[in-house]
């Protein structure tokens, strides 16, 4: 399963390969604003998860 962390102002997003790499990945942000991340499935459909992983991201 692969997350997509999505920005805001920018084009560009963020792949986590596991839900491991997105907590590790949402640590380290600094200056970057997040609007949502995502879980993409194999078959492309992707849901929503931002409330879940909020907690991991700085204020």
């Amino acid at each position: 399963m692969k997350y997509r962390i999505e920005y805001a102002g920018k084009r560009c997003c963020n792949i986590a390969c596991n839900r491991n790499d997105l907590i590790e990945k949402l640590k380290l942000l600094e200056d970057e604003v997040v609007v949502d991340i995502r879980k993409v499935y194999k078959s492309g459909v992707s849901d929503s998860v931002m409330e879940i992983y909020e907690r991991y991201l700085r204020k």
